[in-house]
């Protein structure tokens, strides 16, 4: 059968996740294994009236096989380890490309790692080499394994690409605002954030806005555009300039898998616009999420990647219904959409369900994300220029800000009631949805 849509890749990124999973699953958990199947035979006889049967079955196919081929034969216990840091932090970072030591051998483990550093005040940058002994656990998702160091060390070896998340990071802490709502809103970066705070936004729906994700990189892609276009340049110098500075953002912020999907997505569609070569927004969404899950076959299992691209996938499908509406409704209806497409995922991990998640997300966009994240720029732009009066002035701005910030949650929280479903019910609520995304996929796959 010959396929008929715009957007073929996204329906295979999907076929590659759905084997992915299935095999993941398999070693984890029989009756989500048997969810899976009754999930991914349902979106094969949707997708087939969109896409070539075969292919989508090849996709499948290789996505499975990519999971069969994930060490997983590891034991817990003690091990030492050495690999590339792919997202800093402080006290928490990510390493893959490795290798690991277990009973006097080493083998190779590319996967991502995840370690608790030592010293949890300590902070690692994004392409150094990090060297950690300590005990290791492993589990069925993403990462599929944590150590937890008793000793560990690191050394620069890609200096280029943590120079972006140390300026950031100096800056920040320079000005007093590393524990703010500003820096978790610029960085993506909650563990600075009281745990009472990072609970009460999380229970508010709205902890999606602290993961530097489609809209951080859009703001600061327009940022980038806006600042170029006073400059006589070419349209493919600003797409390669523009892409440039939004990949010195993305190392700056970890960099998180959202944060990395989104500069993919935008490194990807930057360079058909440099070819003039149009592609639709889902293929190009299809893409990126292959190259990554081609790149890291285990990210499948992870819950951000999964409600990213999810996420994004709905978005891009449904809001072209919605063109020819007024900026209030299309922004209502985003933050509609973008909710009903991670509920299923949400609700059977989390549990929990914010009733005022929409209508929080369209009032804290204007009132305290987008001038977090104007603030920092700016602060970083006149710091560069030596104009120290504004910097302190905008410092104490962004201060107050997330006092204000805080104060709004705390008395939010105490208002508005957080649904909870555990249990059978959340499995049976999220499987329920599952099925009218993909009965929703199928009705509108051919209008975007």
């Amino acid at each position: 059968m010959k396929g008929n849509t715009e957007f073929p890749l996204i329906y295979y990124l999907f076929a590659m996740i759905l084997g992915g999973l299935l095999v993941f699953t398999a070693f984890s958990s029989p009756a989500a294994t048997i969810a899976l199947l009754a999930l991914s035979t349902a979106a094969f006889l949707i997708s087939q009236r969109s896409v070539n049967r075969f292919l989508w079955l090849a996709f499948f196919v290789a996505g499975s096989s990519l999971q069969v081929i994930v060490p997983r034969n590891f034991e817990p216990g003690n091990v030492e380890y050495t690999g590339y840091v792919t997202r800093g932090g402080t006290g928490l970072v990510e390493a893959s490309e490795g290798k690991i030591l277990i009973n006097g051998n080493w083998f190779s483990l590319r996967d991502t790692v995840q370690i608790r550093l030592s010293k949890s005040s300590e902070e690692l940058y994004t392409g150094q080499i990090i060297w950690a002994a300590g005990k290791m656990e492993v589990r069925s998702i993403f990462p599929l394994y944590i150590i937890d160091s008793s000793a560990d060390g690191h050394f620069d070896r890609f200096r280029l690409l943590s120079l972006p998340g140390r300026y950031s990071r100096d800056k920040l802490k320079k000005y007093g605002l590393l524990d703010t709502m500003a820096c978790s809103v610029f960085l993506g970066d909650k563990r600075s954030m009281e745990s009472n705070t990072k609970n009460e936004i999380s229970d508010l729906g709205v902890a999606h806005l602290f993961a530097v994700s489609g809209l951080h990189i859009g703001m600061m892609y327009l940022f980038a555009n806006y600042a170029l276009s006073r400059f006589l340049l070419g349209r493919r110098t600003k797409l390669i300039l523009s892409a440039s500075l939004i990949f010195l953002y993305t190392m700056a912020t970890g960099p998180s898998i959202s944060a990395m999907r989104s500069f993919l997505m935008l490194a990807i569609y930057s360079f058909f616009r440099f070819i003039d070569y149009r592609q639709h927004p889902l293929n190009v969404l299809g893409l990126t999420g292959i190259i990554m899950t081609l790149s890291q076959p285990s990210i499948v299992a992870s819950i951000s990647f999964q409600l990213s691209f999810f996420a994004t996938a709905m978005l891009l499908i449904f809001l072209p219904v919605f063109t020819g509406y007024n900026l209030m409704f299309q922004a209502f209806m985003t933050g509609v959409i973008a909710q009903i497409a991670i509920v299923p995922l949400s609700l059977n991990v989390f549990g929990t369900l914010s009733v005022a998640s929409i209508p929080l997300t369209i009032l804290m966009v204007p009132l305290f994300i987008i001038p977090s994240y104007i603030g920092v720029i700016s602060l970083m732009i006149f710091d560069a220029l030596n104009l120290s009066p504004i910097c302190d002035f905008l410092a104490g701005a962004l201060k107050q800000l997330s006092k204000i910030f805080v104060i709004s949650t705390e008395t939010i929280s105490g208002l508005i009631p957080v649904m909870r479903l555990e249990g059978v019910a959340a499995y049976l609520v999220s499987l329920s949805l599952l099925f009218c995304v993909f009965f929703s996929l199928w009705h509108f796959g051919h209008k975007p």
